[in-house]
């Protein structure tokens, strides 16, 4: 009741001849708050939403969207919105209460539930003819056993996909007008869900790490994951723990030590192996591959082959026997570690040297003074793994 006394006697104050070019709407304001004082139940006042008189925002038993018992309506550039101005020297900024219980009557206290709505914040937009989604904030109950009074919460940001629930993608098997973007719950864990599989932790869930990111998709621009390297350049100081991505999206990671390392990259695709001249006539390569690393079965010819790499006759010389070709070139040329996988292949591993570049490796054996043709390697199965790590 002082409340709504200390409000008629600002309105009549406005009402009074030093602000009569907002007499209508002081006295309106007035008439209202007197109502207020017989009916506090229906405490729904009009509220003045621009500098004109008789002009404002609009308030009663319902809004345009809900049933909202305030909105505020504006044309202007900038005359539609809130505003809270905090004053005093102290530390203290603008407090906002928004508070939900599950109680029957006024400012009871019953206790909520878990997964209860506290507060949802929707930002909309005209659409022609209606509003639709364009994002809005949600916090909700991540833990219904309080502590000292204290809650578990959960905070979502989600935004609008623009499209119906009924319009599904390739990108998004399952789609709604808004999806959650971010999600942070009540042990300060945060998911980036993304539209392939956008199901939540249940209320309370661990998510299962600090931060957790969703799943991606197959159709290019959806990838889980991805680091932008246009512009991108390593700390001048390497810094322990930190991971870095260079302008050639090359990974880093730097250890305790404070030396910054690069992070060795797979390669997925499977190499070729082709057979060389200094093998002999009629000599067969195969290979088999997981990525970089594989065996290579090279099963020579029983004469002398004919060409560049072949076994030369005599004299000096070398027979190059096969070559592997990555499937993609590494920035610079990767020295792979070979080993025998056969008995017969000792001697090759032994004898034999490799050539490498950025593309792949050659395996050749040297020839000596007096070696004739075919002397270079005896026919035979030798069967050869590799392992190129990467440059």
């Amino acid at each position: 009741m002082i409340r709504i006394v200390l409000f008629v006697i600002s309105a009549l104050m406005l009402a009074g001849p030093a602000a009569a070019q907002v007499d209508p709407v002081a006295r309106a304001m007035a008439a209202k708050a007197l109502s207020v004082a017989t009916a506090p139940t229906t405490m729904k006042t009009t509220i003045v939403g621009g500098e004109q008189p008789d002009t404002p925002a609009v308030s009663g038993a319902s809004g345009t969207i809900g049933n909202s018992p305030i909105q505020v309506n504006g044309s202007a550039a900038n005359d539609t919105g809130y505003l809270a101005f905090k004053y005093g020297a102290d530390g203290k900024g603008v407090t906002n209460y928004w508070v939900k219980t599950r109680s029957l009557a006024m400012n009871g206290y019953a206790a909520v539930q878990n997964g209860d709505r506290i507060v949802v914040d929707l930002w909309q937009a005209g659409t022609g003819g209606q509003t639709g989604h364009v994002g809005g904030s949600r916090v909700t109950v991540d833990n219904a056993v309080f502590s000292a009074g204290e809650v578990a919460g959960r905070w979502a940001l989600f935004t609008g996909t623009g499209v119906a629930s009924s319009q599904v993608s390739k990108q998004y098997p399952v789609r709604y007008g808004t999806m959650n973007a971010i999600v942070a719950n009540s042990y300060q864990q945060v998911i980036f869900p993304g539209g392939v599989n956008p199901a939540l932790p249940s209320a309370g869930s661990n998510f299962g790490g600090w931060v957790v990111i969703g799943a991606g998709a197959a159709s290019p621009g959806f990838g889980a994951l991805k680091f932008l390297r246009s512009g991108a350049a390593l700390l001048a100081t390497p810094e322990a723990g930190a991971f870095e991505v260079d302008a050639n999206a090359r990974p880093y990671f730097t250890a305790a030590d404070g030396v910054r390392r690069g992070v060795m990259l797979a390669e997925t695709s499977d190499p070729s192996v082709t057979v060389l001249p200094g093998a002999g006539a009629g000599a067969t390569v195969t290979i088999d591959a997981n990525g970089n690393a594989g065996v290579v079965l090279l099963v020579t010819g029983a004469g002398p082959g004919s060409g560049p790499g072949s076994r030369p006759g005599a004299g000096l010389g070398a027979a190059d026997l096969f070559t592997v070709t990555y499937a993609h070139a590494y920035p610079s040329a990767s020295y792979p570690v070979i080993s025998a996988a056969n008995a017969a292949a000792v001697a090759l591993v032994r004898n034999g040297y490799l050539t490498a570049t950025k593309t792949g490796f050659t395996v050749s054996v040297p020839i000596g003074p007096g070696d004739g043709p075919g002397a270079a390697l005896p026919a035979g199965s030798y069967a050869i793994t590799f392992n190129a790590p990467g440059a």
